[in-house]
C-alpha cells in the first residue's frame, strides 16, 4: 500500500509538471474486457469468466519527454507504469515497472540507460501478428526475454535500410549482489542481445543473438545449499525472422533456437525444466475494409527437459479481429487453443493462454473481447 502510494504521488507531480512544459507528454492505454478461460491443465479445475484489464494490451500510464541540447544531440527520458484498470492499483510489481530510462542521442545513433525492453523482444514482438499481446501473443509458447534492469542500449542509425541495436545489463534482474553472487538458486544475470535488422519499404528482416550468464552461491534466500548451482552456466539465443506486406496480408515468420548449459534458468521463461529449445513462428495479418483486420498465427515449441526425460512440446494457434472506430480507440476480440503433450505434462514444464500481465493459470484455452483506448 505504501509503494502504492508513493507511485501515484509521483504521478500527480509529473502530470502536473506535464501540464506546464511543451516537451513532456503523457501516453498511456486504458484497456478493458471480458475474458473465458477453459480446458486448464488440471482436470479438477473448471472455466474461468472475468472482466479484465489488459486484455488486448497491458493498461499503462507513462510520461516521456525530449531537450534539444545542441551541436546536434538530443536527451530523452519514459518513465512507463503499469496500471490494472479494474481495480485502479498498479501492477507488474508498482512504480515505473514497465520502462523508465533517459537517453541521448545525435549522429552517431542514440544511447539509453536503465529498464528497457530487450532489442530481440523489439524484434520478435514485431514480427508476432498479435505483437506480443492479447491472448493470441506468441509469448504464451515462444520462450523470450522482454526488459532487463540496469540496462545500456545502445541504436545506430539507418543506413540505407540497416541498423543495429545491442543491449548489455551487468543484472538484467535486479541490483548486483556483493562479489557478484547472488543469494537465491539464480544469482546475478549478466546479459548482452545484438540484433542487425534491415528494412526497405513492405520488408523487414533481423537477426538477434543473445547471451545470458548466471552467477550463483548455490544457496537459497535463507542460506540453505540448492541442489542445482548455474555459477558461470550460459542460455545462447539464435533467432531470424521477419515480416512481407503484400498489401492483401502482412505474412510473418521467426524460427529460434536456444541452447542451455545446464538449464534455461532466465527468469522470464520460467523453464527451469527445459534445456534446449526450438520454436517458431508463422503469422498474417490481413486488412478487411477500412477499419476492419484479422489476425492470425501458429506457434510451436520444443524443448529438451534437463532431466534427459524427452521433449516437452507445445504448439498454439490463434485468430483475432479488431476494428477501429478511431485512430486511438479500437474493439477486438481474439481466441487461443494450447495443446502440450505428456511429456510436459507430467514435467510440469507447460504452456497456458495468459494476455499482456494477466498469467494462463495453466489453463490451454482463451476467448477475449473488449475495447482499448491509447491517449
Amino acid at each position: 500500500m505504501r509503494n502504492t502510494t508513493i507511485a501515484a504521488l509521483l504521478l500527480t507531480v509529473f502530470s502536473t509538471s506535464a501540464l506546464a512544459l511543451d516537451n513532456v507528454t503523457i501516453f498511456g492505454t486504458v484497456d478493458m474486457g471480458y475474458r473465458w478461460s477453459g480446458k486448464n491443465i488440471d482436470p479438477m479445475v473448471g472455466s474461468q469468466s472475468r472482466i479484465d484489464s489488459g486484455t488486448s494490451v497491458p493498461s499503462r500510464l507513462g510520461f516521456q519527454g525530449s531537450e534539444d541540447i545542441g551541436n546536434g544531440l538530443k536527451a530523452s527520458f519514459v518513465l512507463e507504469a503499469a496500471v490494472d484498470a479494474g481495480t485502479g492499483e498498479l501492477t507488474g510489481g508498482g512504480g515505473f515497472s514497465r520502462q523508465a530510462f533517459v537517453a541521448l542521442g545525435g549522429r552517431f545513433g542514440r544511447i539509453a540507460l536503465g529498464r528497457q525492453y530487450t532489442p530481440g523482444y523489439l524484434l520478435t514482438s514485431e514480427i508476432d501478428p498479435f505483437s506480443s499481446v492479447t491472448v493470441g501473443q506468441y509469448n504464451n509458447v515462444y520462450l523470450t526475454e522482454y526488459r532487463w534492469d540496469n540496462q545500456a542500449t545502445y541504436f545506430s542509425p539507418d543506413w540505407q535500410g540497416f541498423s543495429v541495436s545491442a543491449a548489455y545489463t551487468a543484472n538484467g534482474y535486479g541490483q548486483e549482489s556483493i562479489a557478484n553472487r547472488g543469494s537465491g538458486a539464480v544469482g546475478d544475470v549478466r546479459g548482452l542481445s545484438v540484433v542487425p535488422q534491415y528494412r526497405n519499404g513492405p520488408l523487414l528482416l533481423g537477426v538477434h543473438l543473445q547471451e545470458l550468464n548466471s552467477r550463483t552461491s548455490g544457496l537459497d534466500a535463507s542460506g540453505t545449499p540448492v541442489a542445482v548451482s548455474y555459477d558461470g552456466k550460459k542460455v545462447r539465443v539464435y533467432e531470424a525472422g521477419g515480416t512481407l506486406d503484400l498489401g492483401v496480408a502482412k505474412l510473418a515468420a521467426l524460427y529460434g533456437v536456444r541452447r542451455a548449459g545446464t538449464a534455461d534458468f532466465s527468469p522470464d521463461t520460467g523453464a527451469l525444466a527445459g534445456k534446449n529449445s526450438r520454436q517458431w513462428l508463422v503469422g498474417a495479418t490481413l486488412p478487411v475494409g477500412s477499419h476492419g483486420t484479422v489476425l492470425t498465427s501458429y506457434v510451436r515449441r520444443s524443448t529438451e527437459l534437463a532431466d534427459g526425460a524427452g521433449d516437452a512440446k507445445a504448439d498454439q494457434w490463434a485468430v483475432g479481429y479488431e476494428y477501429a472506430l478511431s485512430k486511438r480507440t479500437a474493439l477486438y476480440t481474439t481466441y487461443s487453443s494450447v495443446n502440450n503433450n505428456a511429456a510436459g505434462r507430467d514435467a510440469g514444464f507447460i504452456s497456458a493462454v495468459g494476455a499482456g500481465y494477466n498469467p494462463g493459470n495453466g489453463y490451454q484455452r482463451s476467448a477475449a473481447a473488449g475495447i482499448r483506448h491509447n491517449f
